[in-house]
């Protein structure tokens, strides 16, 4: 009798795990509400082209990215000849499925994906992970023997190994408020946000997500006026829908470790009810608030060469990151003098 309470108590948790890494805050939860983040970016885009943007699928066209992505999934994959095929077919997936995981590190709900899975050294696997799976970017364009993918694939090379030195520069400076390398603990150690400590930081760090996110002014991997699609140029099908839905969860990946380590991650005011409820709005809110600025961004700003892209790099961000790691640890050891 004892064993078969044992074993129903662990099937209950086996089944809690399982909904909570795969529906939510998991996969599913990630998936849609990076759809509805896609939706966001089309409308404010349209608004400042005076645009409708998507308007027919679903209340206000909300459902449009799904379609999109259905759509793409049920049309014909075709493999171009002479494509080195296991990097052109499993890159794509691979850059998604990295981009999703990263999520597990990062708490949603006042906790992480998998209870107890934060570490202390979790924001260095985090960034790792980024940089790992814009390397299959990379390779997605380098396998189609594509001109135009292989010059946008050379792009995307470029121009994250420049900009990974000064945003994990950056990642750094909320790090050393917090005394600690756990997305947890900073989230958790922001009774104020730290962009309005280190306001500097913050500013820099978006510019930088930018860069690393290859939204303009820095979308010269795909530049589709100079390389038409770039390193999508020979995907189609599922294949470049998963491409597609990469570069989406990037986008809410970054703007969520901005959220975790400047605005304070999910943690807010609670009032009634459950307390993993409240952290979740507030995760949202923060997060659709540093989508929506990124989006402005990539509204007002044109493109720039990519002599360009990397002068303002090597020029002008990594000076600067040194230069706000420096003040932030001047802040820090000022706050331990005032303590």
């Amino acid at each position: 009798m004892h064993r078969q309470v044992r074993g129903a108590s662990k099937m209950g948790l086996d089944i809690a795990f399982i909904l909570r890494v795969l529906v939510f805050p998991g996969f599913t939860f990630i998936l849609l509400f990076t759809m509805f983040c896609d939706w966001v970016e089309r409308k404010i885009e349209a608004r400042m082209q005076n645009r409708m943007g998507p308007t027919y699928t679903g209340p206000l066209g909300v459902f449009q990215p799904l379609a999109d992505c259905v759509k793409l999934l049920t049309k014909e994959d075709i493999v171009p000849f002479n494509v080195k095929e296991f990097a052109f077919k499993f890159a794509p997936i691979l850059s998604f499925s990295i981009f999703v995981f990263s999520f597990v590190f990062l708490p949603i709900d006042g906790a992480n994906i998998v209870f107890n899975s934060n570490f202390e050294g979790d924001l260095i696997i985090v960034l790792t992970l980024v940089s790992i799976a814009n390397f299959f970017l990379f390779l997605s364009g380098w396998s189609s023997f594509n001109p135009y993918s292989a010059i946008g694939a050379t792009r995307v090379l470029t121009q994250f190994l420049g900009y990974d030195i000064p945003l994990f520069i950056l990642a750094l400076a909320p790090a050393f408020l917090a005394k600690s390398l756990s997305f947890s603990v900073i989230a958790a150690d922001q009774d104020v946000p730290f962009a309005f400590i280190i306001p500097w930081a913050f500013v820099l760090f978006i510019i930088t997500l930018q860069a690393e996110l290859e939204k303009d002014p820095f979308d010269v991997p795909h530049a589709e006026t100079e390389i038409v699609g770039g390193y999508e140029t020979e995907y189609t099908g599922r294949r470049l829908a998963f491409l597609k839905l990469a570069k989406d969860v990037q986008i809410v990946l970054g703007a969520a470790i901005a959220v975790e380590l400047f605005l304070g991650g999910p943690y807010g005011p609670t009032f009634y009810g459950p307390s993993a409820l409240w952290y979740t709005l507030w995760f949202t809110l923060k997060l659709l608030v540093v989508v929506a600025l990124t989006e402005y961004l990539t509204c007002v700003f044109a493109r720039l060469r990519i002599d360009q892209v990397l002068a303002v790099n090597w020029k002008v961000l990594l000076p600067f990151a040194f230069l706000s790691l420096a003040a932030a640890v001047g802040v820090g050891l000022w706050f331990n003098l005032l303590r």
